[in-house]
């Protein structure tokens, strides 16, 4: 067949035309599915790996928690076990290090290698010099090596370590999948152009197959920016990301000369909950009060884990300062509600401190600030309240912050020490025992009263240490008197939830030679109402041990009769304000007459405190109080004055005078 002249091999049959039409198109789909493969492979990889980094890094986190711990239970208690366990934990903490640094990209690799695990094995040998200490006895310098500024230096660097490395990993998988999605865009490009000629569906099918690799791309993009931005336990947004929707929060206001507040949520029985249910019960307790914050959140207000047990919350809620503060109050009580932990009853609790814009702060530092004042204000009224900020707790929290370090400053300096007062048979007038109170002998203002640090002590976070110093010192005053008189000390509500409490007070009697049937722990029910599970565990440990256990301030509570018949209490000390209305309430009689009677059914003792008349001790005889004291028998005095007052005729207590 001849072809038209002009024509020759410029044409070709339909035959030829359908063969090529298939061929582009076999091409165009085993490029198509060559490159799905490879970018879905590489996508996963590279997810994997991002999945990797945290779990190192949780990893490293956990095990230095754990190393630490140990070490302070090391620095306590000199106990081997804390040592052993504290070595077994070090090969953990080593392999999540060497792990960690083979996820990282290298640059990252070689700051986390050089920073990371440089300060981990510093802080193992400033541990391990610990050690060493508190072996020898000398706990007071053990755990001075772990308060020292370089111990916590280095604690500070391996966890800013750990969180570039997140971040940076975060960066390099952002960066692969970018780097990614362009590759596949460029080959499915290059397979369009072969496959154009061969068929228009090709066309469709690349035109489908780009949009997909631009939503892959989009929606990588959206997921590492979502880990960036997001706390890992709660998904709620972070730190970072509130002070972006802050500063959002702030500009949009100003455009529309609108009012917003800030309001700083602290959780107040969380640390109880840890210590005793483990992290992962208190990881649940955390997701479930993100949970709450949400629910109660209107359209467009932003909730954020601000770190530890605290949130932010910024709510559009204006108005008078009332109906602010109402409106933290209904946040605290939905975070009231119990919570179910390990088939348990729980309760957390809320205080909360607010800032409102523009009045309080035009920037998010200072709305921050204000609200984190205002949020220590409500702990220090008590807790479970709320607070605005106002102009006088600026004032006044540089007062405070040198005030918590004189109050840590004195604790260490033994100048906070116990005061004796007596505790007598009020029949015979013959001294029974003694209550220690802690009076710090300040080197310019004299002799101060506990109302005036005590507040203080607590809000520094140095509570328990002040109650180990005094029972020490207590112990030491009091072990060579005679053995039948007794020794009360006062244990706050937050030890009282310290599982860790009857091995702490065992050392300290172990350490000074004080027997443990002559002590008696003293706790008011506020100390029972945050975990009462965990309080009776506590409270039937130190009974174990022989001491005894007095339920303080009786009658001012509306649970005590539930706890009483719950716990085996040795003693009801009858509140001094129903002492101090004896003669002029009828009512105060009648309650203390039915407090004696309900001791006695229970075969219970009672005493009454505030005892400061003759008329008063007559009253409360009569009536069958056992023992009591107060100004009638003596006031407080120091412990070079016990022997005077045990040594004085009918024990020198006739007057109050005498002391």
């Amino acid at each position: 067949m001849q072809h038209p002249p002009g024509t020759t091999g410029t044409t070709t049959t339909p035959t030829e035309s359908a063969r090529s039409a298939l061929l582009g198109a076999a091409a165009f789909l085993g490029l198509f599915v060559a490159e799905r493969m490879y970018f879905q492979a590489a996508q996963q990889t590279a997810h994997e790996r991002l999945v990797d980094a945290h779990r190192a890094a949780d990893t490293i986190a956990l095990a230095d928690e754990r190393l630490t711990m140990s070490a302070h239970m090391v620095a306590a208690t000199g106990e081997q076990r804390w040592i052993k366990r504290y070595e077994a934990n070090i090969p953990l903490i080593d392999e999540a290090i060497e792990r960690a640094a083979k996820i990282a990209p290298d640059a990252v690799s070689k700051r986390f290698e050089l920073e990371t695990k440089v300060s981990n094995d510093r802080l193992v040998e400033l541990e391990r010099q610990s050690f060493v200490h508190a072996s020898a006895g000398s706990t007071s310098v053990a755990r001075g090596v772990l308060d020292s500024e370089l111990y916590d230096y280095h604690k500070q660097v391996l966890a800013d370590g750990t969180q570039r490395f997140v971040a940076g990993t975060i960066g390099a998988v952002a960066s692969d999948l970018q780097r990614l999605t362009w590759q596949s865009i460029i080959l499915l490009a290059l397979g369009f152009a072969a496959a154009l000629t061969a068929m228009l569906s090709l066309w469709r099918r690349l035109e489908r197959s780009i949009s997909q690799t631009d939503a892959a791309y989009r929606d990588g993009e959206a997921r590492t920016r979502h880990l960036a931005m997001s706390d890992f336990l709660t998904n709620l947004p972070n730190r970072l990301a509130l002070r972006d929707q802050l500063r959002t929060a702030i500009g949009d206001a100003e455009r529309d000369h609108r009012q917003f507040i800030v309001m700083m949520v602290d959780l107040d029985r969380f640390k109880p909950i840890n210590d005793r249910y483990g992290h992962i019960s208190g990881d649940h307790v955390l997701k479930i009060v993100a949970q709450r914050i949400a629910a109660f959140l209107a359209p467009g207000e932003i909730c954020a884990r601000y770190g530890g047990d605290e949130f932010v919350v910024i709510s559009t809620c204006w108005g008078s300062p009332d109906v602010k503060l109402a409106q933290g109050m209904k946040l605290i009580e939905s975070l009231n509600r119990p919570i179910v932990v390990d088939g348990q009853m729980v309760q957390v609790g809320a205080s909360i401190g607010i800032a409102s814009y523009p009045a309080d702060g035009t920037s998010e530092d200072k709305l921050l600030r204000h609200a984190d004042l205002a949020l220590y204000r409500a702990k220090q009224s008590g807790r479970g309240l709320a607070r605005l900020f106002s102009v006088d707790m600026d004032i006044d929290a540089g007062a405070r912050l040198a005030a918590e370090e004189e109050i840590r400053g004195a604790i260490a300096g033994g100048q906070i020490i116990p005061y004796f007062q007596p505790i007598v048979d009020v029949a015979s007038r013959q001294i029974r025992g003694f209550e220690a109170l802690a009076r710090w002998q300040h080197p310019t203002r004299g002799i101060v009263a506990p109302i005036d640090f005590i507040p203080v002590a607590e809000a520094a976070g140095e509570l328990a240490n002040l109650t180990m110093s005094m029972l020490r010192q207590a112990c030491i005053a009091t072990r060579d008197l005679p053995a039948e008189l007794t020794l009360a000390v006062n244990i706050s509500p937050q030890q009282i939830q310290d599982e860790w409490l009857s091995t702490k007070i065992l050392k300290v009697l172990t350490e000074t030679g004080f027997p443990p049937h002559r002590l008696e722990i003293e706790l008011t029910e506020n100390a029972l109402v945050t975990d009462f599970t965990a309080a009776k565990r506590v409270i039937q440990s130190l009974k174990n041990l022989g001491i005894g256990i007095a339920l303080d301030d009786f009658g001012t509570g509306y649970s005590s009769l539930y706890y009483l018949s719950e716990l085996q209490f040795d003693k009801i000390k009858i509140d001094r304000s129903f002492v101090r209305t004896l003669h002029e309430r009828s009512e105060s009689a009648k309650i203390i007459n039915a407090i004696i009677g309900l001791g006695r059914s229970l075969g219970v003792p009672t005493m009454a405190e505030g005892v400061e008349t003759e008329r008063d001790a007559k009253v409360l005889g009569d009536i069958g109080c056992l023992t009591a004291q107060g100004y009638l028998y003596s006031r407080p005095v120091p412990a070079d004055q016990l022997l005077r007052l045990l040594q004085a005729p009918g024990a020198g207590l006739k007057t109050a005078s005498a002391a």
